[in-house]
């Protein structure tokens, strides 16, 4: 295999360092769960999210059909056959779920670290291993109904067995190529751009040898389309590039006016998901034809939104998940540190070399992928194991110049690298927004939280929910409780003045507040509202309840007295 650059070195202790990354991927992931299962998401797949067409697909394969016919059939169904095989082995446990797919996020971290060690060296392949690992809402989307983990996992799958092939070109390892590849694509197709471009790149000087190889992975690949090409016949009755959704997808995206991220209804094309592929093409050139300078300022708008550090949202609010885990927090989770640091690599050319070609073909395939339909938080997970290796190895180019005392090529990579960090943050159009459903999913996340007695977590989210929502009073009951729990005790007593406010006839609402008042011992607002309690108890029929209040008004009434 050719060498890189010359920082490759020889690296010691290989098995070491592969079971420290593995153990790094297995901690990240364990601790996320512990912060996952207070999520609204960890025991429900809601029915506003694609999730749900997958999940009901799965379902129905899991209960023997096999068409794994789901409300809309318009995705490729190879993620729903995946869901659907495991919970027909396991039976519907969405739990064993999460944990599987966060199991197949290790095995991406450990490729990750694979394929950086043999395109780079041991130092990049940690620093690449390490900005995916930590890169947030890949974790989030492992913990999730969506095709984009497995994607991801399927990617850098591929990468790997291709980079071994051209090594060692065995029959076993051509055949595990071609599979993986086929079930990449199938998995969502526009990824198939990546191995148009791959040969091109690679092949150049012509190399029948490895033109003898590629077409062999093809050869592969296509017979593995079959199945579900088959199955797209049946569903829909004419040849379907496994996703439905496609036309439609791809006009949406490619309007003039299409702001150039997120999914836009009004800018949706009638009759799109019925469309064949050549009138597909033939709206999207005469768009290109007829406005190419808006066409242009489209793409040079999706290129920064694709680098920005924004997520944009699509069923899944990335701004509602950080709320729950600290791993989602950390700057690692901003996209356009990678961005920017693979970027910066690209521009003073830091890896050289035929292998990088590879690299190469993979972060442009999937980048124009992208970039022709249109940018989501979801789609942009894929691409990410490509760049973070990328730049990874820009991490380490720096601290070898550094070490080098190569001080002016050093700086300009600081420089260059901080300028488009900055650039891919501006708040204007990195800001996330709030969605319909976050006030919702915020209350079910305060109560989770509280039900599971982790009241200074669910202070965050009630807070949230409180400013938009003044007088509810679930959220305002739940609040207070959490404040109490915290030792805040004046912020809860003002929360449950408010609630009796609202409410003067509810007597648990005085027994919580004459609790409250006794703790801070002001033994004469307990004893009011104590008593008070007592007589809504009676006048309701608790008597129970109303014992337990006339008790304590014996002992509040004695503390008042001294």
């Amino acid at each position: 295999m050719q060498i890189a650059s010359p920082l490759t070195e020889k690296t010691h202790n290989k098995p070491l360092w592969f079971f420290l990354i593995f153990v790094m991927a297995a901690l990240t992931r364990a601790y996320y769960l512990t912060d996952y299962q207070y999520n609204p998401f960890f025991m429900y797949v809601y029915m506003h999210t694609d999730s749900y067409d997958y999940y009901l697909g799965a379902h129905n394969f899991a209960a023997g059909d096999l068409l794994a016919l789901s409300p809309s059939n318009r995705f490729s169904p190879l993620y729903t056959y995946f869901v659907g095989l495991f919970f027909k082995i396991t039976g519907q446990d969405l739990i064993a779920f999460w944990f599987f797919q966060f199991t197949m996020g290790i095995f991406t971290v450990l490729l990750v670290y694979r394929v950086a060690l043999e395109l780079f060296n041991h130092r990049a392949a940690i620093f690449g291993a390490i900005l995916y690992n930590f890169y947030g809402p890949a974790l989030m989307y492992e913990g999730v109904m969506l095709r984009a983990s497995l994607l991801t996992f399927l990617g850098i799958l591929s990468l790997y067995l291709v980079i071994q092939v051209l090594k060692n070109p065995r029959n076993l390892l051509i055949l595990a190529a071609g599979i993986s590849i086929s079930l990449f694509i199938q998995c969502r197709p526009n990824v198939a751009l990546i191995f148009l471009l791959l040969p091109l790149l690679y092949l150049a000087p012509f190399d029948r040898k490895n033109l003898k190889l590629f077409l062999q992975i093809a050869g592969v690949a296509l017979i593995f389309f079959i199945p579900l090409l088959y199955r797209g016949w049946l569903v829909h009755g004419k040849f379907v590039l496994f996703d439905a959704s496609g036309p439609a997808a791809l006009l949406i995206g490619n309007h003039p006016d299409y702001l150039g991220i997120g999914l836009s209804k009004e800018h949706e094309y009638p009759g799109a998901l019925s469309m064949g592929y050549g009138e597909m093409l033939a709206v999207f050139w005469d768009r290109l034809a007829g406005q190419p300078l808006q066409m242009l300022g489209l793409y040079v708008r999706k290129l920064f939104y694709m680098f920005s550090s924004l997520e944009p949202y699509n069923n899944y609010d990335f701004l509602l998940f950080k709320k729950f885990s600290p791993l989602l927090n950390t700057p690692l989770s901003n996209f356009s540190l990678i961005s920017s640091l693979a970027l910066t690599g690209l521009l003073f050319q830091v890896g050289k070399g035929k292998n990088i070609k590879l690299l190469y073909g993979f972060m442009g395939g999937i980048t124009v992928a992208i970039i022709l339909f249109y940018i989501l938080a979801r789609f942009r997970i894929p691409m990410v194991p490509y760049y973070a290796i990328f730049a990874g190895f820009t991490l380490d180019t720096f601290f070898f110049r550094l070490k080098q005392s190569q001080w002016i090529k050093s700086a300009q990579m600081f420089l260059v690298c901080s300028f488009l960090i900055l650039l891919f943050n501006i708040p204007e159009f990195t800001r996330g927004v709030r969605q319909s459903y976050a006030d919702e999913l915020n209350l079910k996340i305060g109560l989770n939280l509280i039900a599971n007695k982790r009241y200074s977590q669910a202070i965050e989210p009630l807070n949230d929910l409180i400013k938009n929502n003044p007088d509810n009073r679930p959220v305002l009951r739940a609040q207070a409780l959490a404040l109490w729990k915290t030792r805040k005790a004046r912020k809860a007593i003002l929360v449950y003045e408010k609630l009796v406010d609202l409410i003067p006839g509810d007597a648990g609402t005085h027994f919580d507040l004459a609790t409250l008042y006794a703790d801070s011992e002001n033994w004469q607002k307990a004893l009011s509202h104590m008593e008070f309690s007592e007589r809504l108890f009676r006048k309701k029929r608790e008597p129970h309840w109303a014992d337990i209040a006339r008790e304590q008004v014996k002992l509040y009434t004695n503390r008042n007295k001294d």
